[in-house]
């Protein structure tokens, strides 16, 4: 997936003290990505990343202090039309309008609820990846949550709090820093996708950055962007959980993913070509992402987790979470 924060998180372990370049290179990050505005990664691979360098940083919160370092206009045209909005429920329309313009993957909704039940009063923004229980993980969940609140109060020059917050990950050992940024202790956990209520009078606030003017044209150029782009599918999002709900029974196949949602494999195969994705890798982002998701529970056996990962044997899974994370599962559990 395509994603703006990986310059920024190598500046913040360099900041640290930490190696940043051999931490790209640990993770195959090009070579110039600490001066990139974007770098795609497999979404496993960007999660492991960033798990790596909260750890070589020494900042268990690293999505939330990133967030509030994020150079102006790393986010394009989508950005400057947020800010020339004339209110903040304006805003959050264009990032749910305009999110394909930076990422092939995220979905974003926002919604009002109406009447008087739960969540009356409150606008929600939610952020989820189809078929990523975890989304991007850890700080890249966290991230999110923080630039969309922190946005909120730069552009308004208010001190807004959220309602409540909920997150795509478990609960970290400490979440007091992220209660106090957030002014809420109302979080929840493992939610299947990230987002923050703001009460309705937060949504109805001016942004001290407006322009009407810049903002009908920032609006033209940022359709035409769309309007040039492939259509977005939901494809990658089943084929992730396919490749998922399969992978205890047998190594996943094009052939039998292809069959489970009516296509053809060369099909399938296309439409994946497009997406600038390959079969191969979409299995090797799931087995990544479940295989730190098992190894974090030291209740299970390594050979259990091979099978469960669709290995035949303990080794090759062996290799490849010394691959994938540059430890060896004792290791990794060990920290």
């Amino acid at each position: 997936m395509r994603s703006q924060l990986v310059a920024p998180v190598l500046a913040r372990v360099r900041e640290a003290g930490a190696d940043a370049a051999a931490l790209a290179r640990r993770f195959g990050v090009p070579a110039d990505a600490a001066g990139a505005a974007e770098v795609a990664l497999p979404l496993a691979t960007l999660r492991a990343l960033l798990d790596a360098a909260a750890e070589a940083s020494a900042d268990p919160f690293l999505g939330l202090h990133v967030a509030a370092r994020m150079p102006r206009g790393a986010y394009g045209v989508l950005e400057y039309s947020c800010r020339s909005a004339p209110t903040v429920r304006e805003a959050l329309t264009r990032i749910v309008r305009y999110i394909a313009l930076l990422n092939e993957l995220v979905t974003i909704t926002f919604e009002e609820p109406h009447g008087r039940g739960a969540g009356a009063g409150t606008g929600v923004i939610e952020q989820r990846i189809a078929g990523e229980p975890e989304c991007v993980g850890r700080h890249g969940n966290e991230f999110f949550v923080a630039t969309v609140l922190g946005g909120v109060r730069q552009l308004t020059g208010a001190p807004c709090l959220a309602e409540r917050a909920w997150f795509a990950h478990a609960a970290p050992p400490d979440t007091s820093e992220l209660e106090q940024f957030l002014g809420t202790s109302r979080l929840r956990w493992r939610a299947g996708g990230n987002g923050v209520a703001l009460a309705t009078e937060v949504l109805e606030l001016p942004l001290l950055t407006s322009d009407p003017p810049l903002l009908s044209l920032l609006d033209r150029t940022a359709a035409q962007a769309l309007a040039g782009r492939p259509a977005q599918s939901r494809l990658l999002g089943h084929v992730r959980q396919r490749i998922r709900d399969s992978l205890a029974e047998a190594p996943p196949t094009l052939e039998a993913v292809a069959s489970a949602l009516k296509m053809s494999p060369r099909s399938l195969q296309r439409h994946l070509a497009e997406e600038g994705v390959s079969f191969r890798a979409l299995v090797e982002d799931a087995r990544q992402e479940l295989a730190l998701e098992y190894v974090r529970d030291p209740r299970r056996p390594l050979g259990e987790i091979a099978f469960l990962l669709g290995y035949t044997e303990l080794s090759p899974f062996l290799r490849a979470f010394k691959r994938w994370t540059g430890k060896t599962p004792s290791g990794f559990r060990a920290g």
